[in-house]
């Protein structure tokens, strides 16, 4: 709907106002808006500040926002958005130089324009607060949403937040520094865009080689003639498109009307050719034409004045073969300087014909016809039918495997199983070398860490396989490598990466039969399945040629850290030990599966000067499990006689608790074989006010972790257009906290309301995802929001704080950043937090103690 004409001109009455037309060259507001588009554009704006001006067509106007930091397409980077004045339809077309003394002074270019689609009434959603689109743009695309802030104090500004969704087109590190890069739209000719004109409409003149990254394609006339195959329609040049997908099975399809294509290690690109105009699209909808120039010109030399194809990226070793990684260090090495190929393998459109409702092989007896496939581009042949004779072939070439095509299949843009990819496996036996602790619900182990003999007989490491394992195989596995618990082997060689630190080194006598799909370059197996052990063979047996003898590989060193006892040093003498000036009693006493008490005693001794500040100085419950997570455990709220001096005990708002203030407090919870550290949302010096609200994010059954990570970022979002900044942290087991720090001046009724509230307003919006109750029944396929940690003596696990779970898991503080649907929580344990300590520049909760905030009035 668009707005009338009194409401509009009121709208724009304050850009009206500010401007003088006869002195600026921006455009005066004009009656001629019809309101029938959905355009966007970005316009940046060397001002007194440098900015983007972000505007949305709508209801006759452009809604404006000016972003100091520019958009981003990265979810981590929250951009303040600053409301300002709608402006006129004609500005979207508007760049260059506003003159000094005028408001806004200084230059502005299109920086990305496009078409924007609302996801639901955007006139609602401006009006709540919560306004989620798409844009298509040159730079920008996919969803993003503004998030309209509380204002605080005494602010006149209306403060929103430009947030990237997380979608196929998110990119990280892309801020808008980085998307300078990528070409901009071709800017209007002349200083104003001539009224109901847009820049995004306008169309450059082209050039052999031309990149132009958004231009909406104008509908071709009919073509001429008969269509070049069957099942051809006129139809424009699409302006978007999804690729199709293969599906991995375990075995070729058999029968007849199958054609087998090699399966590249590549980038996947969608190719759009516009007269001379090209376009290179990956797979999550990135403009990679800027990266590959020559690419670009092969491509619009073809014998086409319009074509849509689909085809991979592909670096080619000496022996032909495509090696991702020989590509990865091209694209890294500025990407077009030779050595890059792009494999053709299918034709969606040709000069105004679609052809992607035609048989697959009449498809590519056309794209075959329109090159001489020398050079940059290459055409990606096929054999037809005998897929178990390809298959055969393709894996004694040392090829990742096939792709099998139905020959008279259309092309859907998804996911089917007219596409099917067959992957190449071997099969070996390898020495184990160690384990890895299980994680989430797994018992036993995680995986085993394979190694091999060359011909010398020196011992090579290979990586892990951690599939393909029964539930008895892996108890009967863990109590068997128990018993051979060693250090690291003399002489492990190694190229890469160094192996993952959690490893609990065995002695080498058991070997493993292992099925897999090929090596990486550092001859580390991919995809490998467990099948058994081999009781029939010795590891001095287990001998084979290096899978790449010219990658360097050298004496493994295990890095030197605190944390190397817990699995790689014997096992402390049985009796007392020190740790610190607290002595440990039964060090040698296993808590978890071959990590002891003098093990956790070290833990807390090292992450003790980033755990205390959440820990020291506030009510504390502890679980304690004497005879290790598989025993009895138990809760302790209470003192008692010989508990150690650095842990204190004492009662606030009627409440029992326990205290720490040191190291030394951490250390006496070891000795006590207390593992979980609880702690209140209050501190000791105010127990009657909370200094935080904690949301603990609880899938119920048959809810993957992304889905738990997507709520996070959900509920973040939701919180900070209450005005309220959270915090988040691995709970060591399989949800996550939000953790939201208040002034503490209200009171626990007041707290334990808000988070109350909070939760069921979530589960009322959205009761597929949420749910505010704790009956297991209601959970299942949900997300608990678990309101109940904010009241009176209630707790939640303290950051830094074990878990008494398989894997010696930690509740762990992230940056946002690291908020993504690859977290895996089960990474931190106590043997690699005090690493990741190490290494971080920065407390990802640093500006938690600087917060001051307050609860939402209601």
């Amino acid at each position: 709907m668009v707005r009338a004409p009194a409401a509009r001109d009121t709208s724009i009455a304050t850009y009206r106002a500010k401007r003088d037309f006869t002195a600026t060259p921006e455009p005066a507001p004009s009656q001629q808006a019809t309101g029938q588009h959905r355009h966007f554009v970005v316009q940046k704006h060397a001002a007194r500040r440098l900015h983007w001006d972000f505007r949305l067509e709508h209801e006759g106007v452009l809604v404006s926002w000016a972003v100091p930091k520019g958009p981003s397409l990265d979810p981590a980077d929250r951009r303040l958005a600053v409301r300002v004045e709608d402006h006129p339809i004609d500005y979207a077309g508007f760049q260059g130089r506003i003159p000094e003394g005028h408001y806004g002074a200084g230059e502005v270019e299109i920086w990305d324009a496009g078409e924007w689609e609302p996801l639901g009434d955007p006139a609602a959603g401006l009006a709540a607060g919560e306004l989620k689109f798409r844009l298509s743009g040159g730079r920008l695309r996919g969803g993003f949403v503004l998030v309209r802030m509380q204002r605080r104090g005494r602010e006149r500004a209306e403060n929103w937040l430009l947030i990237k969704e997380h979608d196929e087109a998110e990119r990280p590190g892309a801020d808008a520094a980085a998307l300078e890069a990528l070409p901009a739209p071709k800017p209007p000719r002349g200083g104003k865009a001539a009224a109901g004109k847009r820049a995004v409409a306008s169309a450059p003149e082209a050039r052999p080689g031309t990149i132009v990254a958004a231009k909406p394609v104008a509908p071709p006339p009919r073509p001429a003639g008969d269509a070049p195959i069957a099942g051809a329609v006129p139809a424009p040049l699409p302006e978007e498109q999804k690729p199709e997908l293969a599906t991995l099975v375990e075995e070729p399809p058999e029968g007849e009307g199958w054609l087998s294509e090699v399966k590249f290690d590549g980038y996947r690109l969608l190719i759009q050719k516009h007269g001379r105009d090209v376009r290179l699209i990956t797979r999550n909808g990135l403009d990679w034409s800027a990266k590959l120039p020559e690419v670009v010109r092969a491509v619009a030399r073809l014998k086409a004045e319009d074509a849509l194809l689909d085809g991979e990226l592909v670096a080619l070793r000496e022996d032909g073969l495509s090696s991702f990684a020989s590509l990865q260090a091209a694209l890294a090495n500025g990407g077009d300087r030779g050595g890059l190929f792009l494999y053709l393998f299918d034709l969606l459109h040709l000069d105004g014909w679609d052809l992607r409702e035609a048989r697959l092989a009449d498809r590519k007896v056309l794209l075959r016809g329109m090159n001489d496939w020398r050079g940059v581009l290459r055409f990606s042949d096929h054999l037809d039918g005998e897929t178990l004779r390809v298959r055969r072939q393709a894996c004694a070439m040392g090829l990742e495997g096939i792709i099998c095509k139905r020959a008279d299949a259309p092309y859907r843009g998804e996911r089917r199983r007219d596409w099917v990819k067959v992957k190449c496996q071997g099969r070996d036996e390898f020495i184990i070398l160690g384990w890895t602790p299980p994680a989430g619900s797994r018992q036993g182990l995680g995986s085993l860490h394979l190694g091999f003999h060359d011909e010398r007989g020196r011992l090579h490491y290979v990586g892990g396989v951690g599939t393909g394992f029964t539930e008895k195989e892996l108890g009967a596995l863990s109590r068997r490598l128990a018993r051979l618990v060693s250090t690291p082997p003399d002489g492990l060689l190694l190229a890469g990466e160094p192996p993952d630190p959690a490893i609990n080194w065995v002695r080498p006598e058991l070997v493993a039969e292992v099925q897999y799909i090929g090596w990486t370059r550092f001859g580390r197996l991919r995809h490998a399945v467990y099948l058994g052990l081999r009781e029939d063979k010795g590891a001095e047996e287990v001998v084979r040629d290096l899978p790449y003898p010219e990658v360097e590989r050298l004496p493994f060193q295990p890095r030197a850290r605190a944390t190397a006892a817990i699995v790689h040093a014997p096992k402390p003498a049985a009796g007392a030990q020190r740790v610190g000036t607290t002595r440990i009693t039964h060090a040698d006493r296993e808590l978890w599966p071959g990590i002891t008490k003098q093990d956790l005693a070290e833990y807390w001794r090292q992450v003790a000067p980033r755990a205390l500040p959440g820990i020291a100085g506030r009510p504390l419950a502890l679980l304690r499990c004497p005879e290790g997570i598989a025993g009895e455990r138990f809760f302790q709220k209470h003192g008692n006689r010989g508990m150690p001096p650095a842990i204190r005990e004492g009662s606030a708002e009627d409440q029992p608790y326990l205290a720490i203030e040191s190291e030394e407090g951490l250390i006496a919870c070891a000795q006590m074989a207390a593992i979980e550290l609880h702690g209140w949302g209050a501190s000791l010096s105010d127990p009657s006010h909370p200094d935080r609200v904690v949301f603990d994010l609880d899938p119920g059954e048959g809810v993957e972790f992304p889905v738990v990570v997507q709520a996070a970022l959900d509920l973040r979002r939701r919180l900070e257009g209450m005005g309220l900044a959270s915090f988040c942290r691995t709970t060591g087991g399989k949800g996550l906290h939000l953790v939201v720090p208040l002034r503490p001046e209200a009171g626990w009724d007041a707290v334990r309301g808000f988070a109350q509230g909070f939760a069921q307003a979530l589960e009322a919006e959205a009761p597929d995802r949420f749910v505010a109750t704790l009956p297991k029944a209601r959970r299942r396929g949900r997300i608990l929001v678990d309101w109940l940690r904010n009241g009176v003596g209630a707790t939640a696990i303290c950051s830094y704080s074990p878990r008494a779970r398989p894997g010696a898991t930690v509740a762990t503080p992230l940056a946002w950043r690291e908020v993504t649907p690859k977290l895996d929580p089960q990474r931190f344990t106590i043997a690699t937090v005090p690493d990741r300590l190490r290494r971080q520049r920065r407390d990802p909760w640093a500006e938690m103690a600087k917060t001051d905030q307050r609860l939402p009035e209601t």
